[in-house]
């Protein structure tokens, strides 16, 4: 349509522009239709109501938040549609004489009934599901919620089309045929989805009626074992092998194979969250394809349940454990599982599965009609398989090449040199050669090895393997003596292991590309012969010099544009005046960019120096300045950059476009030089492909031969086209597709600004969809339903300021409905921060959620438990007497109850939810709190001076905090018993000071505020009280604690640093052994940073650290035990193998809150490891000694 109807159609926070969407939702035809109205036609009344009527139906086909909200009430649905119906009406009178504007009407009529039937028909159509695919898999593996299609509706491109109609999550093998055939019958299409980490849209929705069968439930890692497989010449080889199912995340089986030494050689970039289904499908390659090839190189079996109801039994014959060669021919044997009857064999020659001369091929989606693999989900389901694994090389170095120079010309040739002198793989090898280019080493804030000031053209990332040290040895000497013919190229060697995990730490953090462009790019990856990197690189690199050429021209002539229309505040016959010279100086500047080399326009060296004369030719005209700036900026921020990675061994290189999705220009410039890039490849010898796929996004560049011999296969494998309907078939699904667009949002900045919204969607808006954060989240554990990972939660989280949005504007006033869905994503955070480490934008999604329950508040929106108020209170009450009370009434006598309800109700309190409170009661606190063993007047203006009975060898300030003072009071006396034996005064708060984390983390602002500021009063009187006396630390017993203080600047206060009281006491040489191993859990609020495991390890004669939270969170086991129950049950399970591995260990922590926790699982009693080291000095009378010490201690009056 044309440029002035590009944006008309409102509630359109996505890229998809008016044509996109009216052909989505009306047709092609009366796309046509509406561009024959003239502009009068086009500005009157009826246009508007049409813009607004496809403006509604558009958001609720793509917000499954306003689409539930239609669903589910009766009489919101009804008014929406007469409305609707009413629009239309008001439209038809112009349209009975504008025949162009009747045809749309149609339509759009059409449309609407369609939407009325789907909706008066939906709730019958999910029972109808609950009930056919909740007799094979469970009424609790099948979700329509919101945040669950939310988080299915695209994976990590952010493109999506259709809402899925249902989410199903078979947790059994044996369920996945019998659901194929159930969602046919129902007359819906399935699309499968592992961990969503697909950069191609092979998970997303293209067609409408789909259901999501999510694999992640099934993820069993089955034990290693070692396989004999005869040969073709009728020797054996015994091979060692895993078997995994579908769901099972890449990482994890990696971790499984080294625990015995071994290598699971499939390992893609998103290893952390892709599963074993999507490696299948994809042929998923990763660093080590370079030694050991991709998925097909490895995989000696596996099963995927097809259309009609059958699982298929696929075989690797005769499998030699090697990587394939080019010139050989492979087998495999397919047959059903059900009756064991073989069906056909496959025979694929090495130049039918890659191209020669390439390293890597996945364009190739037929391979002889082998099912699954390649096929990227559209022939079948895969949920299981058996893979080869490696032995280890034990040895290992990693190098790292940092290029510099001009141009990209010496770093090719090295790369081809490098592999050419490694080809030999019996001894030293490379198990990596991973490198990225210039444009990410600026976007990750690469730090240089080398002594020089300037930034490195490229960086080389190798891992150079061998049986023996000497063979790494030899390696290295070959690498540096290949590297003397090249002065611009300097060579790192990492010293240690944690060095060598440095120096891939920066490897991991190139998502942080498109935080430029709010975490939208497009993400190809291309495949070459090795002796072509040299020509792709200088081409990128004159691809981007001539972008950077085109952007700077384009800032020349938007500000001489600009001048012409310019007018100033002051002085308006001035800047007229100053006119001539000003346009003088653009075309001066506009000539010296067009003959700029790339040096100077890298440097920006014309563009910087026009805006320092222009600058000082305007001053005074500071109106004129800033809007200058302001074109300047946002032109300047639309420049396309290619940036490029990696895998270099096997030359398959990523391509990287950052690119704004609201901007439609840079969209369609960026959509043009990825075309050139991919026909750039194939002239060069190389394919579109070489691990993501093809999916819709890359189907245009895949060859007709190719895709016609697919559609054959797919004709014969799924006629109905059940499984992921118009994908790899589709060469228009790619000009449908859109995505959700915050710098759309930002238009809407007024309404954002409504309480914190604006700031929740800043915060999010960077996120790359990585999936990062998935393995690290205490609220994703797929068996307890629990999929709250960040990455689920932005995609969900857009999708409510959307709605936000749209009921702001369409009802002229901000609607609180969508707001109970953001309650239920605001509690599924325990706020532990564990997220924030590996994401590559450095979202902290503790911060957002603590943020959303502020939202929440704000608007009155947000419920506290019951039990929840009655702690916050508690702990907020510094009285001597309610203390007293409440710890006797609500949580000694109060515990007990729950305790005895809990053995009366037994397993029923886990079905009722208002019995949750009784699944896992809370453990016994001690019989009294630490400040009842104070001496003296125990008030709230005097601190306590606990002095050791020898020398004073240090002297602390302990903050025990409520869970150490209150409530496990034998943590804090513990504590001072350590210190005091160590020769250590401490200074003690005066009693129930609570640090305000609870507070904070229930959005508490004012509550929290008054905490913080009344401690740092208290603190800063203490340590002026205590004049000269010198603090070598700040202690604490728990890390929720430490992180509140460290936000008061305690360390500026007591000029010291906040540490934990154990750390502390061992650093200064305490002496003390551990006659028992140890079970170790690692708090998420965690004190030592990490440090625990090591520091016990030096105590104990063996520790194992136990995985996962505890579920206690500071409040959330109170305020939402139902989610806390689910991470028990993880613990639980997790803990009984501890214990069953090792029955004779103590189960130790450092966090009081996790003793409740660990205590509710019922399995080991758990000890502080305060306690427990006191109990080891001196096990009788610790207790006694620490209490003497009290009573003699000396308050001081602030």
């Amino acid at each position: 349509m044309s440029t002035s109807l590009e944006r008309e159609i409102p509630y359109n926070y996505t890229s998809a522009d008016d044509r996109r969407i009216l052909t989505f939702l009306l047709g092609g035809e009366a796309v046509e239709s509406l561009e024959r109205l003239d502009l009068r036609r086009r500005t009157g009344p009826a246009w508007r109501l049409l813009m607004r009527f496809v403006g509604d139906l558009f958001i609720h086909r793509r917000n499954p938040y306003l689409y539930q909200e239609l669903v589910e009430n009766r009489t919101w649905r009804r008014e929406f549609l007469q409305g609707m119906e009413k629009d239309l009406a008001l439209i038809g009178g112009p349209a009975r004489e504008n025949p162009d504007l009747a045809l749309v009407l149609g339509p759009c009529r059409r449309q609407l009934d369609a939407l009325r039937v789907e909706l008066d028909g939906l709730l019958r159509l999910r029972e109808r599901i609950r009930q056919d695919l909740g007799a094979v898999v469970g009424v609790r593996n099948i979700l329509f919620d919101p945040f669950t299609l939310a988080a299915h509706a695209t994976d990590a491109t952010d493109w999506r089309l259709h809402l899925p109609v249902a989410v199903v999550y078979p947790d059994e093998e044996a369920q996945v045929p019998l659901l194929l055939s159930a969602i046919a019958s129902l007359g819906l299409k399935v699309i499968p989805r592992g961990g969503g980490t697909g950069l191609t849209g092979g998970a997303v929705p293209v067609a409408a009626r789909c259901v999501i069968l999510n694999t992640e439930k099934l993820n069993r890692i089955g034990v290693i074992g070692k396989t004999s497989f005869k040969q073709t010449n009728g020797e054996d080889v015994i091979l060692d092998t895993l078997s995994l199912e579908a769901g099972v995340i890449t990482e994890a089986a990696m971790e499984a194979a080294k625990e015995a030494k071994l290598v699971f050689a499939t390992d893609p970039t998103s290893s952390w969250a892709c599963t074993i289904g999507g490696n299948i499908a994809e042929n998923a390659g990763g660093k080590r394809a370079v030694l050991w090839g991709t998925a097909i190189d490895n995989l000696l079996s596996f099963r995927i349940a097809v259309p009609g109801g059958r699982l298929l039994d696929v075989c690797r014959l005769n499998p030699t454990g090697q990587r394939i060669d080019p010139e050989e021919t492979i087998s495999f044997g397919v047959r059903d599982t059900a009756g064991g009857e073989p069906i056909k064999e496959i025979h694929i020659h090495g130049s039918r599965l890659r191209k020669p001369g390439l390293g890597k091929d996945i364009t190739n989606k037929t391979l002889e009609g082998l099912p699954g693999v390649q096929k990227e989900g559209t022939d079948g389901i895969i949920t299981s398989a058996v893979f080869m694994l490696h032995r280890n090389y034990p040895c290992q170095r990693t190098v790292c090449l940092e290029f510099f120079g001009d141009d990209m010309e010496e770093a090719a040739q090295i790369i081809e040199r490098i592999s050419m002198a490694f080809a030999e793989k019996g001894r030293e090898a490379l198990m990596a050669l991973e490198h990225f280019d210039e444009e990410y080493v600026r976007a990750i804030e690469y730090k240089a090895k080398a002594p020089k000031s300037e930034s490195p053209k490229a960086v080389l990332l190798i891992d150079i393997v061998g049986h023996r040290p000497d063979q790494v040895d030899a390696g290295l000497s070959r690498l540096s003596s290949l590297l003397a013919d090249y002065p611009n190229t300097f060579m790192a060697v990492a010293r240690n292991e944690q060095e060598a995990e440095r120096f891939w730490k920066d490897r991991k953090r190139l998502g942080a590309i498109a935080a430029r462009t709010n975490a939208f790019k497009l993400n190809e990856d291309i495949v070459l012969p090795l002796g072509a990197l040299s020509d792709f690189a200088a081409f990128v690199d004159a691809l981007n010099v001539e972008e950077e050429r085109s952007n700077q021209e384009e800032v020349i002539w938007q500000l001489l544009t600009y001048l012409e229309k310019a007018v100033p505040i002051e002085d308006p016959e001035w800047l007229s005046a100053k006119r001539p010279r000003a346009r003088q100086l653009l075309k001066d500047t506009l000539e010296q960019i067009k003959l700029s080399g790339r040096t100077h326009l890298r440097a920006e060296t014309h563009l910087r120096r026009m805006q320092d004369v222009l600058a000082e030719l305007l001053r005074g005209f500071s109106k004129v300045k800033e809007e200058i700036q302001r074109d300047l900026d946002e032109i300047r921020s639309r420049r396309i950059v290619v940036a490029t990675h990696m895998h270099a061994g096997d030359g398959n290189v990523h391509v990287n476009i950052p690119v704004f999705s609201n901007d439609r220009e840079m969209m369609l410039r960026a959509a043009e030089v990825a075309d050139i890039i991919m026909e750039k490849t194939v002239e060069l010898g190389g394919v579109v492909s070489g691990e993501h796929g093809i999916g819709f996004t890359k189907i245009k560049h895949l060859d007709e031969e190719i895709l016609a011999e697919f559609k054959a296969y797919q004709q014969l494998a799924d006629p109905s086209d059940l499984i992921n309907p118009g994908k790899l078939t589709d060469r228009s699904v790619a000009d449908r597709v859109f995505t959700p667009s915050f710098n759309l949002i930002e238009l809407e900045a007024r309404i954002l600004r409504y309480g914190n919204l604006e700031n929740l969607a800043e915060k999010i808006s960077r996120c790359v969809r990585c999936g990062r954060c998935k393995t690290t989240c205490c609220v994703f554990y797929p068996n307890g339903n629990l999929f709250y990972h960040p990455r689920n939660k932005n995609l969900a989280l857009t999708g409510i300021i959307e709605a936000l949005l749209y009921h702001a504007q369409r009802s002229h006033g901000m609607g609180l409905k969508p707001l109970r869905w953001l309650s239920e994503i605001a509690d599924h955070c325990t706020l532990c921060h564990k997220c924030q480490t590996p994401c590559p934008v450095n979202i902290d999604t503790a911060e957002v959620s603590i943020l959303e329950r502020e939202v929440l508040a704000e608007r009155g929106a947000r419920t506290t438990a019951l039990p929840t108020r009655l702690i916050l209170s508690y702990l907020a009450n510094r009285s001597r007497p309610v203390n007293t009370m409440v710890r006797k009434t609500i949580l000694q006598w109060g515990g007990a109850i729950q305790r005895t309800g809990s053995r009366l109700l037994g397993k029923v309190s886990r079905r009722v939810p208002v019995l949750a409170p009784f699944y896992a009661p809370a453990p016994p606190i001690a019989s009294r709190a630490l400040t009842a063993l104070f001496p003296g007047p125990r008030d709230n203006h005097h601190a306590l001076v606990v002095s050791p009975e020898g020398d004073v060898g240090a002297t602390v300030f302990y903050f025990p905090g409520c869970g150490s003072e209150r409530l496990h009071s034998d943590i804090a006396l513990s504590a001072l018993y350590l210190l005091l034996d160590a020769g250590i005064r401490v200074v003690l708060p005066p009693p129930y000071l609570c640090c305000g984390f609870p507070a904070r983390a229930n959005a508490k602002a004012d509550l929290c505020n008054r905490q913080e500021l009344n401690n740092t009063i208290i603190l800063n009187q203490i340590r002026s009280m205590l004049g000269p006396m010198t603090f070598d630390g700040c202690l604490v017993t728990c890390g929720t604690c430490r992180e509140s203080l460290m936000l008061m600047d305690i360390t500026r206060i007591f000029n010291a640093p906040v540490l934990d009281a154990v750390e502390f006491v061992l650093s200064r040489g305490y002496d003390t052994q551990l006659s028992k191993p140890l079970i170790y859990h690692q708090p998420c609020h965690d004190s030592m940073d990490g440090r625990g495991e090591v520091l016990l390890g030096e105590l104990a004669s063996g520790v194992i650290t136990v995985p996962h939270c505890c579920g206690e969170a500071g409040t959330l086991a109170l305020s939402r035990p139902d989610i806390a129950a689910a991470m028990l049950d993880r613990k639980r399970e997790a803990l009984a193998l501890c214990s069953n591995e090792s029955p004779e260990s103590r189960l130790v922590t450092n966090c009081p809150a996790c003793i409740n926790g660990l205590g509710r699982l019922g399995l080991l009693p758990p000890l502080h490891l305060t306690t427990v080291l006191a109990e080891a000095r001196d096990p009788e009378n610790w207790r006694r000694i620490a209490t003497h010490a009290l009573s003699r201690a000396e308050w001081v009056e602030f």
